[in-house]
């Protein structure tokens, strides 16, 4: 059976056309303009269609989006008067289990916006650090960063990551740091479980494995570390997104390495994804896909490269 499209894409469609802009769509859906293109174009890539031209500011919608658009509508319309509000209904309650560094740093600054698309829908996000342990206890689903191979559970990837080096722009000014090779009269925070010898082969220094200073097992210690004057981090660009953002951290140079390890949803092997679950899944997606260019991957990319 064919894939349909998720009733979230179908009302970014609706939307879009309707207002014929994304960003009026997006704010009609209280969802980011980064997360109303990314839907067109996961169904224009569907239907091999295109359904929209730019004209200035305007999305003009395409003769096959006219037509899409009318049969959209309908069926929607059918819908809400068949189901009160299903275009948000999805009753009940997900149990999503996160590491507690991606639930803190990540999730819970943008969960706003998936509880106020789903109202009906009670979440509980718990902070689960053992990985052999994170579908048990009424869990529903999972975020999990590694290799997807976790015997419990089934894995969908939702996204790779990219690797670079960051530190506080004091720490910067202070140890003059315009290039790679700066690095060496500078201390390099080190991760437990993420070195850096990738990321120095990438920039082509020959510089050993730190040691010594300071090493930490957690991604957020690491960059609070960063954040406070410590030394170089190697960051995971969706960890550092916001203390980008803010100014608090800044990236130091353009060469930038995938990771080996990606981010996945899991969820109990041998059991469909919930539809709520499903609907996390793609929302996930989005707000990935919504962060500002050259700060990660999309799911599809699995090379190394330099910025």
């Amino acid at each position: 059976m064919r894939r349909l499209p998720s009733m979230q894409t179908l009302r970014a469609f609706e939307a879009a056309a309707r207002l014929e802009s994304y960003s009026a769509a997006a704010q009609e859906l209280d969802v980011t303009h980064g997360a109303i293109s990314h839907r067109i174009r996961e169904l224009e890539t569907q239907l091999g269609i295109t359904l929209f031209r730019r004209a200035g500011r305007s999305m003009i919608p395409t003769r096959e989006a006219v037509t899409l658009f009318a049969q959209v509508r309908e069926s929607l319309g059918l819908l809400q008067r068949v189901i009160p509000d299903v275009a948000h209904a999805t009753p009940g309650r997900l149990v999503v289990s996160a590491h507690p560094s991606f639930a803190t740093r990540w999730l819970m600054p943008r969960i706003g916006s998936f509880l106020r698309s789903m109202p009906d829908l009670s979440v509980e996000v718990r902070s689960v650090a053992d990985l052999g342990d994170f579908l048990s206890h009424g869990v529903d689903v999972a975020i999990r960063y590694g290799a997807g191979t976790w015997g419990n559970s089934t894995g969908e990837r939702i996204a790779g990551e990219l690797l670079f080096p960051v530190c506080t722009p004091a720490y910067r000014d202070a140890h003059r740091i315009h290039a790679p090779g700066d690095l060496r009269r500078c201390r390099l925070l080190r991760h437990a479980w993420q070195p850096w010898q990738p990321w120095l082969r990438a920039a082509r220094l020959r510089i050993k494995e730190p040691a010594g200073h300071l090493t930490v097992s957690d991604t957020a210690m690491l960059l609070e570390a960063a954040a406070a004057g410590e030394g170089v981090a190697l960051a995971r660009s969706l960890f550092a997104a916001d203390d980008l953002a803010r100014g608090r951290l800044v990236k130091l140079f353009d060469v930038v390495v995938e990771d080996s390890f990606a981010y996945y949803l899991t969820w109990h092997v041998g059991a469909p994804l919930p539809p709520a679950g499903a609907a996390f899944r793609d929302w996930l997606r989005e707000q990935i896909a919504a962060r500002p260019r050259g700060t990660g991957i999309d799911a599809g990319t699995r090379r190394a490269k330099r910025a």
